[in-house]
């Protein structure tokens, strides 16, 4: 209850409390002696009283009325302020659920910021990594060539000393089996002294066998090359080499007979 409450209720009982003692006052006072006074002073006293309790029955309502008027104050101030309480709590929910709205955000961006972060490292070291690969096969492809030039070259070299040393022997073997036939076809020329000091030159075509498929006199001493020709036939196979690149060179050969 408020101060101003209670000042009106204070009023309103020392009203009572003095309309009280008027009644009392008039209910108990001592009948006055006999007289022969007129009636003036007993209707004036009447009025007084009824004054009185109009006036406190008026005060009364007027009490009655301030207090239902500061209960009405009070209650209205009441729903104020359950209003403002209400409004202040939905504000602060509110306020509340827009902080957590902004910092549902604020993660949410900053796991999208990590993640992209994480997405461009990835992207990194995998072009890293492509790269480190690409240089590594380019670095091993390029020793693999170097490797294999150096074995190609290392090859043809031993390729072109075999070669060589194969020539050389062909050559050997050439000279040899050209001496071998020059030989036989000497072995079955007749002697004629007239042929000394004189040189025939002859194409033969020898088989692989050794047999003799074309005699051609490319020149020299008639009679001597007649002479060769004769010895040739005779011969019938020549010697020739198994080899077959021996073989090549002696296939058609040209040679000298000479006494």
């Amino acid at each position: 209850m408020t101060a101003s409450s209670v000042g009106i209720y204070k009023s309103i009982a020392l009203h009572l409390g003095v309309a009280a003692v008027l009644l009392i006052s008039v209910s108990f006072s001592p009948s006055p002696l006999p007289t022969m006074a007129t009636n003036a002073p007993v209707i004036e006293a009447t009025f007084i009283d009824a004054q009185a309790i109009a006036d406190t029955k008026r005060e009364q309502a007027q009490a009655e009325a301030q207090a239902r008027e500061v209960e009405a104050q009070r209650k209205k101030k009441e729903a104020q302020a359950a209003a403002a309480k209400r409004k202040r709590a939905a504000e602060a929910k509110q306020a509340r659920e827009k902080k957590q709205a902004e910092e549902a955000e604020f993660k949410r961006q900053k796991e999208l910021e990590q993640l992209a972060a994480q997405k461009e490292q990835e992207r990194k070291e995998r072009e890293a990594k492509a790269k480190a690969d690409a240089e590594r096969k380019k670095k091993e492809a390029a020793e693999n060539a170097e490797m294999e030039r150096i074995m190609q070259e290392q090859l043809a070299k031993e390729q072109a000393a075999q070669q060589q040393r194969r020539h050389a022997q062909v050559l050997t073997e050439v000279e040899r089996y050209t001496a071998l036939i020059q030989q036989t076809i000497k072995r079955n020329l007749y002697d004629d002294d007239s042929f000394k000091g004189k040189v025939c030159r002859l194409n033969i075509k020898l088989a692989t066998t050794g047999y003799v498929t074309s005699i051609r006199i490319l020149g020299g001493h008639d009679a001597l090359c007649r002479a060769a020709e004769s010895a040739v036939r005779r011969a019938e196979e020549l010697p020739v080499s198994d080899a077959a690149d021996v073989y090549e060179q002696l296939k058609d050969i040209n040679l000298k007979v000479e006494l």
